[in-house]
């Protein structure tokens, strides 16, 4: 069949994950579920089941993503998360808000290893896999970009009616099913019949994750990698309510004074807009990072500075906000600098279940971490268990690196093809 060039392809991509995930709920989601009356325990615990969902689907999902290809599965993800947003507008309890992000979970493993699958085949097919980490920084940073308008405007939309980012949330989720449909198969899929023996099948795909995961230039760094999942990305959960209280032991008299509706949902929709702009920024830079200080320390060095933050935080409590800023800059550039490496480890046939099982491997580490983080706030404060986190990271890192580095001194990037 015909084949679109690479400029045409990464602009199909690119629109793709302008419309992804626009993020109109994102800055207002917590606040939504404590009006709904869920405690810190049960938003904790549904983050767990979250994690668990993800665990029982991930490598299937991902076995599914290479069997009908990496595209019908991003397309199959896309129909899902829509239908997830639409349960926002009906779920009122505990049972209906864990089918809403059960729902977003599923229809995220849908996605999760095949679109890092999908673009890295699809570069090699042009001989550019070399440009995976800028062209993935590339459409991260345009998804943010857009987000910033999304989180401000849904922030808006809250406080006129708590039901309206909801509605444009699934408007654009419609939308990115859509344009996913526009993106091409990878060559491998373009005729079945004539690939059908490269492919995995179901008894193939234990032994293929086990060999490759277990070889010592993964072994690791999956180790590492759950660490940081479950550490540091447990953080984003506890944004809105630290938040809330950092704005209200500062600037509430001042926003009060403002005549605007619920102006402390507003200031935390215009956070998260700076949010996404420095995480479209910082993205954008990930080559630049990868080049400057190698994969190897860029991996040490990221993570390291969002935990101390964390757990600054903890100490000192004006260090909140550069807290916010350093995991989402750091975040934008450590994902595509550390699925380069994992792409650059696993072999094509069946890159997307083990991918998948990576990130099912973070999930399990995840889960325990994210109800625990919830039970710690709920006795404490949501600071104090963020600082717990950046805690265990830093002594669970260090541990790692001297005994056991999850990359080692010698690694080199392959070259472009």
């Amino acid at each position: 069949m015909s084949r679109l060039s690479k400029s045409q392809v990464i602009r199909r991509y690119y629109l793709y994950r302008a419309t992804a995930r626009p993020g109109f709920h994102y800055a207002i989601y917590t606040f939504f579920l404590l009006f709904n009356g869920l405690s810190y325990t049960q938003i904790g615990l549904i983050a767990s089941i979250q994690s668990i969902v993800v665990v029982a689907s991930e490598v299937p999902t991902g076995y599914v993503g290479d069997r009908i290809g990496r595209r019908n599965s991003l397309a199959v993800g896309a129909a899902i998360l829509l239908v997830s947003n639409a349960s926002y507008l009906v779920a009122t309890d505990l049972i209906g808000f864990t089918f809403t992000f059960v729902t977003l979970s599923f229809g995220g493993t849908f996605i999760s290893g095949s679109a890092s699958a999908w673009l890295y085949d699809t570069l090699q097919e042009h001989d550019s896999a070399d440009e995976f980490t800028r062209i993935s920084g590339r459409g991260r940073a345009i998804g943010l970009y857009v987000g910033a308008v999304g989180v401000v405007l849904g922030a808006v939309l809250y406080t006129v009616d708590r039901s309206y980012p909801f509605v444009a949330g699934i408007v654009t989720a419609a939308l990115a099913a859509a344009f996913v449909l526009r993106l091409p198969q990878n060559e491998a899929y373009d005729d079945s019949a004539a690939v059908e023996q490269d492919r995995m099948s179901v008894a193939d795909a234990l032994p293929v994750i086990t060999d490759q995961l277990t070889t010592p230039r993964l072994r690791w760094f999956v180790v590492y990698v759950s660490l940081i999942s479950g550490t540091i990305w447990t953080m984003d959960m506890w944004i809105q309510p630290i938040a809330r209280d950092a704005i209200e032991a500062t600037f509430l008299p001042l926003l009060q004074s403002l005549p605007l509706p619920q102006p402390a949902v507003l200031f935390v929709g215009g956070l998260y807009g700076a949010f996404r702009l420095l995480s479209a920024v910082t993205s954008d830079y990930a080559g630049d990072l990868e080049g400057l200080l190698g994969v190897r320390t860029s991996l040490i060095v990221v993570p390291a500075a969002i935990a101390t933050t964390y757990v600054l935080a903890g100490l000192v409590p004006w260090v909140v906000f550069p807290m916010f800023f350093a995991l989402k800059g750091g975040g934008s550039l450590l994902r595509p600098i550390q699925n380069r490496y994992l792409n650059d480890n696993v072999a094509s046939v069946g890159r997307a279940t083990l991918l998948s099982a990576v990130a099912m491997l973070r999930q399990v580490v995840g889960a325990p971490f994210r109800f625990a983080s919830g039970v710690l706030a709920d006795a404490f404060s949501a600071v104090d268990a963020v600082a717990i986190l950046g805690g265990v990271f830093l002594v669970g890192a260090a541990l790692l690196w001297v005994l056991r580095p999850p990359v080692s001194a010698d690694y080199q990037p392959p070259p472009g093809e």
